[in-house]
């Protein structure tokens, strides 16, 4: 009877530790460390759509739980791949410290862009191309939509454009080329709107751009170097919801935005139906 007891507990144990296995794709390769930051570099993602989601059990999830999971940074997936190095599978799993690090290093990689090649502009057309600057950045983002290579070829236009003719001002062209000069560097990659900001910067004090603008792209660049912005222009998304990002010194944000030309922030917060209460200083 022991012994049938023994054998009993024995398979039990067995069979748990054969349910608590992680569980493996079959057929499929996971991708190295240096296949995902390589994929980064070249822009190359999945269709989140196409991709079955699944637990360290081999339970599926679905994407919408997926995108619900709290404290996103600390999970992580392993991408399995088929012959033709499509991702079919991913497993979602807690991150550990070398998860995060590799998280890092993929997003540095995502971010790298090659310099900006310095093409020639006929600085006597400087309105004609810089109006045009604008009607490209604003007619994708009038849609709803935002396009990378239309943004690059943009920022390689007015980068070019600096270098070869000189920093515009008001007595050559107009304040809407003068705004594209703007909207170009704000929504171009981190490294050169810290390149061109003081150039920017400079032309604010001078008159040819609006202070207001010069804010919006200080707290982006802070928000870029991971340190509190200044002004509360800037909101990201955490668990799927927009939040402002970190603030400095939020009791007096409204005296600093005052003083800058914006209105409230309270109001500025609205249109992303995020609420502030903190309380300010006069």
């Amino acid at each position: 009877m022991k012994h049938r007891i023994y054998i009993c507990l024995l398979l039990i144990v067995i069979l748990n530790a054969c349910h608590n296995k992680a569980y493996k794709p079959e057929g499929l390769t996971k991708l190295s460390d240096t296949e995902l930051i390589e994929r980064a570099k070249e822009k190359r993602f999945p269709d989140m759509q196409s991709v079955v989601y699944k637990n360290e059990q081999g339970e599926i999830i679905s994407l919408d739980s997926l995108m619900k999971i709290p404290n996103p940074e600390e999970w992580t997936t392993d991408s399995y791949v088929d012959n033709n190095g499509d991702v079919k599978e991913a497993i979602v799993r807690r991150a550990t410290a070398e998860d995060k690090e590799l998280q890092k290093r993929i997003q540095e990689a995502f971010n790298y862009l090659p310099p900006i090649e310095i093409i020639d502009i006929d600085c006597a057309q400087k309105q004609k191309i810089l109006q045009a600057v604008y009607e490209s950045d604003q007619g994708t983002r009038t849609n709803g939509t935002m396009d990378p290579e239309i943004d690059r070829k943009n920022l390689t236009t007015v980068i070019s454009l600096i270098e070869n003719c000189g920093m515009p001002t008001l007595n050559e062209v107009n304040k809407t080329q003068m705004t594209a000069i703007w909207l170009t560097i704000q929504h171009g990659d981190h490294e050169n709107r810290k390149k061109y900001f003081p150039l920017l910067e400079q032309s604010a004090k001078n008159g040819d751009l609006r202070s207001t603008e010069i804010a919006m792209m200080k707290d982006r660049i802070l928000m870029g170097d991971g340190k509190p912005q200044v002004y509360g222009t800037q909101i990201t998304q955490k668990d799927g919801q927009w939040v402002l990002y970190e603030l400095s010194a939020p009791e007096s944000v409204n005296k600093r935005r005052t003083e800058i030309g914006f209105g409230p922030i309270e109001d500025y917060l609205k249109r992303w139906n995020i609420e502030f209460n903190v309380k300010q200083v006069q």
